[in-house]
């Protein structure tokens, strides 16, 4: 696959992603399926938030373009594609549904566990795990539990982010570009194809969703773009011989994933619902210390740039130089995070 052919299926994914957000956004204004101001929210006025059905859509016709134009998909994943297709359509239907009509917490956990089943019997799952300056460990019968974790974490990591105009969708395409370098290096077309598929739909959805945000991409768009992410990873270490193969996809998706990590442990540490939304993600810290909104995106999408840069270090360079310097810049980051979350809880409690 040459650049060429890469620039035709992110031309299909970006046409089709723009042209459809205008009609959907008039959609949902004329059905009154809008985004209403809340507690948790952090927009003033009413917004049509099904952006996602623009996404998926999009990012499909490129699939579908790519593979009766080019064949890749159908030939590198023979076996796997029906089954990735039917969890990736279950994981879209749960956020659409949700978009529109609200789910509980539980019922769109099962849906996703069910979706990473489906991927499972499927042939696509973790059956190594690589844990930096150590190798890789065989998973062997912990291989089911372990895969159904990775894919609803990933699947949610993109939600979780989902918090400011422009923000998933913008660290999404960050992600999707240097996963599409390291697709390249080792050769793997259907990487190639999701990741510039990600790229295009994306960034032509941005145009529309960056501050102030005209349409938000809703759960159908960050789940979706959450649940390729998680198959994407999958299917570098089954396509690949390089047990860093399984490492390095994170690099690259490190700002969700920490993000992920972050809410979780501290929803369970003070006893509350690890799925219960609150004002104690990352952009609510850095809004508090005194950042505007657009300035909080800029640095996540700084900090998303230089994980990339360093995703595909990792295949360039020495990888023990590179994981020292990735280890320096996380402990930096988590400091700094910390910090910011200590000037967070004293502004909550001199509210109070």
């Amino acid at each position: 696959m040459n650049w060429f052919d890469l620039a035709k299926i992110f031309a299909v994914a970006a046409a089709v992603t723009a042209i459809l957000v205008p009609v959907i956004s008039r959609l949902c204004f004329r059905l009154g399926l809008l985004d209403m101001p809340g507690q948790h929210k952090r927009h003033r006025f009413p917004t049509p938030n099904l952006g996602g059905l623009a996404i998926f859509v999009g990012f499909c016709a490129a699939v579908i373009y790519s593979n009766i134009q080019f064949h890749f998909l159908s030939e590198e994943l023979s076996g796997i594609l029906n089954y990735v297709v039917a969890g990736g359509v279950l994981i879209f239907l749960i956020g659409i549904v949700d978009d529109i009509s609200g789910l509980s917490a539980p019922v769109k956990l099962t849906g996703q566990v069910i979706a990473g089943l489906i991927v499972y019997l499927g042939g696509l799952k973790i059956s190594i795990l690589f844990i930096p300056l150590y190798g890789a460990i065989e998973l062997n019968g912990w291989a089911l539990p372990v895969t159904l974790i990775w894919i609803v974490g990933v699947t949610n990591c993109i939600n979780l982010i989902d918090g400011l105009d422009g923000l998933a969708a913008g660290v999404s395409a960050i992600a999707a570009l240097a996963i599409l370098f390291i697709g390249i290096v080792f050769s793997l077309s259907s990487v190639m194809v999701f990741s510039i598929g990600i790229m295009g739909s994306c960034l032509a959805f941005l145009y529309f969703n960056h501050y102030p945000a005209k349409i938000f991409m809703g759960d159908s768009g960050s789940l979706f773009l959450g649940y390729l992410f998680a198959i994407i990873s999958i299917i570098f270490p089954i396509k690949s011989y390089t047990t860093a193969a399984v490492f390095i996809p994170l690099i690259a998706l490190a700002v969700p994933i920490i993000e992920t990590l972050i809410s979780f442990t501290r929803r369970v540490a003070t006893g509350k619902s690890f799925y219960r939304a609150d004002t104690r993600h990352l952009f609510h810290y850095l809004t508090a210390y005194g950042f505007s909104k657009s300035k909080v995106v800029w640095l996540f999408y700084l900090t998303s740039s230089v994980f990339a840069i360093l995703s595909g270090a990792m295949i360039i360079f020495d990888k023990r130089l590179v994981t020292t310097i990735l280890v320096i810049f996380m402990v930096v980051i988590f400091a700094i995070l910390f910090r910011f979350r200590l000037a967070y809880n004293k502004k909550l409690t001199e509210d109070e």
